[in-house]
């Protein structure tokens, strides 16, 4: 059992982790990734990574993430970006204003509050239809061999969604066309994320900094106007800004003024977008290396769907696609990482924390822990398929007699506690019905010589893309 305790401990000790400052800045800034993971492999479930003037607590324990994020959360904040001598990092406000991802304390457990209504599953139930048709639009000009780029692809794909679902517009809109070009996601102020000195970086005349600026002016211009158009309407609006719009307080009936609902819809936009089109994008690269799981899933589409497109009954019955995008969440996270600040001195794994530290849980090494997950490394959707217990069962990986039930939060793509993400019911949906839906009719081979690699920043995505050969499927 992991110790755990928010409280001072005599016999608790400091974390250990790399000396020097310059290297494990120059690391984090560059492949944090690999870095971290070997961290963990050499120091522990808490590690201490000197960035800076200021240094990064890593925890990778599940039951220690646990009591950072859900048992004792309101022990820590989410202002990492803020505390201690000066400023630690550019962050998101700068995009996301004081929405749900950025907001912290009484504010954002009322705006929570106030929006969760609109991601119960009987509401996103509604959206499925247009998961599945938007889906079956994007392959409309794929041709039987045509090399498609699969970040790009999935990207344009989420775009709709997010355009349909958020704004009721289409892609070929003003409206998309704005968030397809406005802001530039990994220039300006976002690209210093890990940075000390990252608020002064952010204000220089660079030319990232510019495009990004002008772009965000752009994004807000355009969701200005869409809310400006809502008012003026008859308010019965089935997308999410509509809903965000007639929202009103359970206590003082106040509805969210413009300012803040165009930061809760600029906080959906971005936080659903190119996180879902990252996961789908990485699915079918493990697919392209595993034939054996891609033809599986083929087969479970053609049994359950035959020529239509999926609804919402179907997903229970696409227990193997569901696995695969699972699968493609633990090897590779929508996003880079979970920070917080402690707000009291506390204790873990016999580790010291201080107060004020930053605390970091990385999902990419808490997913890659042989102890819950055998063979880490490999794309094994069938980790996820149910099979009754048995005392006499072995882990089909290794041969090894299977382990007990895993931490709940050995896998946290979407975060967890009262901050998990808020989107990972759609954004599940979404990507399921996409898979089946473009699995109907396509398979997606690698490109011979092309080497993927990752690029994290605030998400993980292919750092070069991921180009992929499109083969029609031909039925038997």
């Amino acid at each position: 059992m992991t110790q755990v305790s928010t409280a001072p401990v005599a016999t608790a000790t400091a974390a250990p982790g790399p000396g020097g400052r310059i290297r494990p800045l120059l690391a984090m800034s560059g492949h944090p990734l690999d870095y971290v993971g070997g961290l963990r492999d050499r120091y522990g479930p808490v590690v201490r990574i000197p960035l800076g003037w200021r240094d990064m607590y890593m925890i990778s324990d599940p039951e220690a993430a646990h009591e950072v994020l859900v048992t004792s959360h309101r022990n820590f904040a989410k202002d990492v970006m803020s505390a201690g001598r000066g400023t630690w990092a550019a962050p998101l406000e700068v995009i996301l204003g004081n929405g749900l991802v950025t907001s912290d304390g009484a504010f954002h457990r009322k705006q929570r509050r106030l929006i969760q209504p609109m991601f119960h599953h009987e509401r996103i139930a509604g959206y499925g239809r247009a998961f599945a048709e938007l889906s079956d639009d994007i392959q409309f000009g794929w041709k039987d061999g045509d090399r498609l780029d699969m970040q790009v692809e999935m990207t344009e794909l989420t775009l709709a969604i997010v355009a349909r679902t958020l704004f009721d517009v289409s892609l070929d809109s003003d409206v998309a066309r704005t968030i397809r070009t406005a802001v530039p996601r990994h220039e300006g102020p976002l690209r210093w994320d890990s940075l000390p000195f990252a608020r002064h970086l952010a204000k220089l005349p660079l030319p990232g900094n510019k495009r990004f600026y002008e772009g965000r002016a752009d994004l807000y211009a355009i969701v200005d106007r869409l809310v400006a158009e809502r008012r003026r309407g008859d308010g019965q609006g089935a997308d999410l800004l509509s809903l965000l719009l007639a929202a009103r307080d359970a206590d003082t009936g106040e509805p969210m003024d413009d300012l803040q609902v165009r930061d809760e819809a600029i906080t959906l936009l971005m936080a659903g977008h190119e996180t879902t089109a990252s996961a789908l994008a990485w699915a079918y690269h493990l697919l392209g290396s595993d034939p054996g799981a891609r033809e599986r899933m083929h087969a479970e589409i053609d049994e359950v769907l035959g020529d239509r497109l999926p609804t919402v009954e179907d997903l229970p019955r696409l227990a193997w696609t569901d696995a695969v995008l699972s699968e493609a969440m633990r090897l590779y996270p929508p996003i880079l990482g979970v920070a917080r600040r402690a707000l009291t001195d506390f204790e873990v794994c016999g580790r010291r924390v201080p107060k004020d530290a930053f605390v970091a849980i990385v999902p990419w090494v808490v997913h890659r822990d042989p102890r819950w997950w055998p063979q880490p490394e490999r794309f094994a959707p069938q980790r996820w398929i149910e099979s009754p217990p048995s005392a006499d069962a072995a882990d089909e990986l290794t041969g090894h007699a299977v382990r007990p039930g895993r931490p709940r939060l050995a896998y946290l793509p979407f975060g967890g506690g009262p901050r998990q993400c808020i989107g990972n019911t759609f954004s599940r949906m979404e990507g399921v019905m996409a898979l089946a839906t473009l699995g109907r009719h396509w398979e997606f081979e690698p490109v011979p010589g092309f080497t993927v690699d990752s690029l994290a920043r605030i998400t993980i995505r292919p750092r070069h893309g991921l180009p992929v050969s499109a083969r029609r499927r031909h039925r038997a």
